[in-house]
């Protein structure tokens, strides 16, 4: 940061002029900003095409204006789109803030020799645009005042805030509240900070009400179909590509990977947590801890893989003979393993907020560890262990690329109550649907089943969590 004149006459006021990074990062924000509203538009025509068609223009024309706009909203404070970001104005020679007019000169003449030229005299591509920028750095870095092209056309200059570091207030004694308020720069700062985490808040927010409306919508073709019938809900098993719709037989595969799961999960994760927690010295914790969440971080698809080259012949088979290649069976325990670092990390955090006062004096009255841990530890952390159940019986639902690997069934399912034969859950027909293997050009409504199951699962989601909210609220204890 430098201080310097922006002009050489002797009634030009001393202003702070920005660094060339900061100038830098500004003209890399804007094609960026402009990529992501672009992104975020199309995003927003894919999901409205349905029901009221497309915008028309592409999302770049669209994106154009939009930044337009953006950039007129910011010129009343003499600011343009980036220098709004980097908390820069742009001043006139005078020192005076440019007026709205005068920034739409210069950012016609910034656009225009940016990007104007290189699509009316050069081959229109990414090259020429690049070189520009670059001699327009090299114009800025060089130049009195940090003045780019465009700031010599339109009589103007970047700088930081408006009279300098001279001009900022000085605080006198307290004798209001207003005398605590901060100077008119602080608070634009402030409100630009507002405003960018409001909007990326709601950025997130909207996405998530695309998502929802997307899969609803489309759910609601797959049920308002002519070729949809209640009765294809009910039958031998699932067969989209023959018109055959038989959730029941999803559900059972479901019902049937997530309890596998939770048996083998639930017990192991609890007993890892209970001797984490209270038996398991500090370096020990600390060295055994890490390695139990690292199983969370391996590939479901390896665990896939695993479940059929070990769990099936090593394990299950030497029992059983009857059981085949795949089985709901052996992907019930490949999801159970990734499953149990959740429940044990989990528990593991619960029965560690739980206060040492309430350990101690249960040591006090003669009880023993394990007694302190059952009868003291649990019941108090009872309500953070309830939520790592949900949270497990969630990941047991939504587990993908395990059951579709070791469950089999990829093409379509038989309704089947033997855990020991093939079968499909939801998410791992919605794999086979979207991934194509099972021919989605049998019946036209085959992949609109692909949305039904998406809400179905949506709200089976949706009222677990609701339930561990409640189960948390009700048993939730504060020290």
């Amino acid at each position: 940061m430098t201080t310097a004149s922006v002009d050489s006459s002797a009634s030009t006021p001393t202003v702070s002029l920005p660094s060339v990074n900061s100038r830098a990062v500004g003209a890399i924000l804007e094609p960026a900003i402009f990529l992501v509203v672009a992104a975020a538009i199309a995003v927003v025509e894919h999901a409205v095409q349905g029901p009221i068609g497309g915008f028309g223009p592409s999302p770049f024309w669209l994106a154009f204006w939009v930044m337009a706009m953006w950039s007129a909203w910011h010129w009343p404070a003499a600011q343009t789109l980036t220098s709004s970001f980097t908390g820069n104005h742009i001043a006139m020679l005078d020192g005076r803030p440019a007026a709205p007019v005068t920034l739409a000169a210069r950012e016609l003449s910034r656009v225009g020799i940016l990007y104007g030229l290189p699509l009316l005299a050069i081959e229109a591509n990414i090259a020429p645009v690049l070189a520009l920028m670059a001699l327009s750095g090299l114009v800025i870095a060089k130049a009195p005042g940090r003045r780019a092209p465009w700031d010599f056309l339109a009589g103007t200059v970047v700088i930081d805030d408006f009279g300098g570091p001279a001009a900022a207030l000085e605080r006198t004694e307290v004798h209001s509240a207003t005398d605590l308020q901060l100077d008119d720069s602080r608070n634009r700062k402030n409100r630009r900070a507002r405003t960018t985490v409001l909007a990326l808040g709601t950025t997130s927010i909207l996405v998530s009400a695309l998502i929802v409306w997307n899969i609803f919508s489309e759910a609601w073709e797959f049920f308002a179909a002519d070729a949809f019938s209640w009765s294809s809900l009910q039958g031998i098993g699932w067969f989209p590509r023959r018109g055959i719709f038989d959730v029941w037989t999803l559900f059972i595969g479901t019902l049937w990977i997530t309890g596998i799961a939770i048996a083998l999960a639930g017990p192991v994760g609890l007993g890892v947590a209970f001797y984490l927690s209270e038996y398991a010295k500090p370096r020990v914790r600390r060295t055994v801890k890490p390695i139990i969440e690292t199983l969370a971080s391996i590939p479901s698809v390896v665990l896939g893989l695993f479940a059929i080259s070990f769990i099936t012949p090593q394990v299950l088979q030497p029992i059983d003979d009857s059981i085949g290649f795949a089985s709901l069976l052996a992907a019930g325990l490949g999801v159970g393993i990734l499953t149990v670092p959740i429940i044990a990390s989990i528990s593991e955090d619960a029965m560690r907020a739980v206060p040492m006062e309430l350990r101690e004096a249960s040591y006090g009255l003669g009880g023993r560890r394990v007694t302190t841990s059952l009868r003291v530890v649990f019941p108090a952390a009872l309500s953070g262990i309830s939520a790592a159940f949900i949270v497990g019986i969630s990941r047991a639902i939504g587990e993908t690329m395990v059951v579709y690997i070791a469950a089999g069934g990829s093409g379509g399912a038989v309704l089947e109550y033997d855990a020991r034969n093939e079968g499909q859950t939801f998410t791992a027909a919605m794999a086979s649907l979207g991934a194509g293997t099972d021919s989605v050009a049998g019946v036209g409504i085959a992949f609109q089943s692909l949305y039904a199951l998406g809400a179905l699962l949506f709200v089976i989601t949706l009222l677990l969590n609701v339930v561990s909210d409640a189960i948390v609220r009700r048993f939730r204890q504060v020290y």
